[in-house]
């Protein structure tokens, strides 16, 4: 009898080791579930972030195709003027004097202006420049 006591102890000591030696894998196994979702949600939203980097990055291409359309579109224009003012100096004597004549004083301080760092300077420099003088009226001395 004594021996099936110590039987039946050791089974139940047994018993209770796989139950927490089982207890233990499901534990990690609820675990590893949760690491799996946790997982499955990250790349879902990267998978989302990926879609909106690649239609932002195909937008951004397209703008680029525009802009450099406008680019040559502009470049075609500017070599037309350029040509036709060419063109006219080249056919009108009076036009090219005009053309090649200096620029009146005022008129020349207009082009004269600094360099600047920041456009906090640009601006500091037009609310201090100095007024042109009106033309309708005489020069004061």
């Amino acid at each position: 009898m004594r021996v099936a006591v110590i039987l039946l102890l050791v089974l139940l000591l047994l018993l209770a080791v796989a139950l927490t030696g089982l207890q233990s894998v499901r534990n990690r196994l609820a675990a590893a579930n949760e690491s799996i979702s946790q997982l499955k949600r990250d790349l879902r939203i990267s998978g989302q972030a990926l879609d909106e980097l690649t239609a932002s990055a195909k937008r951004n291409e397209r703008a680029q195709v525009v802009l450099r359309e406008q680019i040559v579109a502009a470049h075609r224009l500017a070599t037309r003027r350029n040509q036709t003012m060419t063109r006219l100096l080249n056919e009108n004597e009076t036009l090219r004097r005009w053309y090649q004549s200096a620029l009146p004083d005022d008129v020349a301080r207009l082009h004269n202006r600094p360099e600047f760092a920041t456009p906090d300077d640009y601006l500091r420099w037009l609310s201090e420049g100095q007024q042109l003088p009106d033309t309708g009226k005489p020069a004061e001395n």
